[in-house]
Parts: structure tokens; C-alpha cells; sequence
């Protein structure tokens, strides 16, 4: 019988502590004997302290790459599970990643769902499907699971100020399949609240456009600084 494989969820936070513990409450029924770990970049609110109940937590320099891969250093999962601080997951989640990874695939996402009810919302729940599932491309509010053994061969994400988990994923699937996982993950709608809808997702597809047309993150970053 094969021993069950451990997953590391780990979760990178800055200031977070408005949204953090429906995240983690969501996410503790999972866990088992898996692990959380949240990476704070040097929080002042009380984003640490949620934390401390749920999982542990260490401190890193800024910036999400660092944090990341941080979180991956500490992890001792055989799977590692990167996610925002703003998402939850549906129940099942874990175990699904578990099957996905012993079935063959080097990695993936999940299926999304925005927590909001508004019809646009579920047309930018398509084209974030479409994303995952064609172009291969998985952003943290998709998720991001793989083997421990396949981020030590990518050597992790790379420091860039932008879009560091599209060159992640791009390093991914030059490793083999990967996949789209239901049970899905939940987005919190605030970003799009907070900005617009509309504005908003024109935003990210742009930079998101400008990406594939081979402007370096460097740029982009300055661009999206201008934009928000």
C-alpha cells in the first residue's frame, strides 16, 4: 500500500487580517495531518496573529516570490499548494490534488468561482477556465499545485515585480500534463469591488496581453502601478 502523499498549503499575506480567517477557517477541515503555512511579508495589522491559530507562520521579505518560495523552503509536504489570501476552498480539494499528482500530472489549478453574483462575473470565471485549461497559465486565485520534486527542477519562482506565477506556469508545463481541477476555488470579489468590474478586467487582460507579446514584467510592473 502506498504511503498517502503530504501537501504543504502554503499561503502568502500582507496585511490581510479583513479577509484572512474565513480563508483559513474555510481551509482547516482539510488539513488532516497536511500542513499550512502562511508567509508573512511584514504584516501590522493582525494577520500574524489569525495565522498563529490556524497553522504556522513565518516571516520573509517582501514581495510575493520571495514569500513564496519562503513557504517552499519551510514546507515539508510532498505536494506543495500555493493560494492567495482571498480564496477558500471547496471540500474535497486536497484529496483531488493528491489523485491528480499520482495519476501523472506535474501540476495545476482549480476551477473558479468569484463570490459575487453580478453576471460578469461569470464571464471572467470562463475566460480564467479558459486560461487554466488551454493556455496552461495559473495565476494564485486558480491555485497552484504541484510535486515538491517538480519546484526544486523549476528552481521555484522567479523575483520578478510582476506576474511571477506566469513564468512559474510556463516552467510547469514544459515538465509534462497538467490539469484543472473541481472542486473548485473561491475568489473573493473585493478587488473587483473595490476598482470596478469592468476596469478592473480589462486591466489584467492587457497586461496580461502585453505579457505574451513579450514586454518584460519589469515594465509591465510600472504599467500596472500607472493603471491601478
Amino acid at each position: 500500500m502506498e504511503t498517502p502523499q503530504k501537501i504543504s498549503v502554503i499561503i502568502p499575506i500582507l496585511n490581510e487580517a479583513k479577509v484572512l480567517e474565513k480563508t483559513l477557517s474555510q481551509l482547516q477541515p482539510q488539513l488532516g495531518s497536511h500542513e499550512l503555512i502562511v508567509v508573512d511579508g511584514g504584516s501590522t495589522d493582525a494577520s500574524v496573529k489569525i495565522a498563529e491559530n490556524y497553522g504556522k507562520v513565518i516571516i520573509s521579505e517582501r514581495g510575493r516570490a520571495k514569500q513564496l518560495n519562503a513557504g517552499a523552503a519551510a514546507a515539508t509536504g510532498d505536494i506543495l499548494i500555493f493560494l492567495h489570501a482571498d480564496i477558500w476552498l471547496e471540500p474535497g480539494a486536497l484529496a483531488a490534488v493528491a489523485t491528480a499528482i499520482s495519476s501523472g500530472y506535474v501540476g495545476g489549478g482549480f476551477r473558479q468561482k468569484i463570490d459575487g453574483k453580478r453576471v460578469l462575473y461569470r464571464l471572467i470565471e470562463i475566460a480564467g477556465d479558459i486560461r487554466g485549461r488551454y493556455l496552461k497559465v495559473f495565476y494564485g486565485d486558480s491555485g497552484i499545485f504541484l510535486a515538491r520534486t517538480n519546484f526544486q527542477k523549476i528552481g521555484g519562482f522567479p523575483d520578478v515585480p510582476i506576474l511571477e506565477e506566469m513564468e512559474f506556469s510556463k516552467d510547469l508545463r514544459r515538465l509534462g500534463k497538467t490539469t484543472l481541477l473541481t472542486p473548485y476555488i473561491h475568489i473573493s470579489a473585493r478587488r473587483w469591488e473595490a476598482r470596478g468590474i469592468v476596469r478592473t478586467t480589462l486591466n489584467n487582460w492587457l497586461i496580461t496581453l502585453l505579457y505574451f507579446l513579450g514586454v518584460s514584467p519589469e515594465k509591465l510592473a510600472r504599467l500596472y502601478s500607472h493603471i491601478r
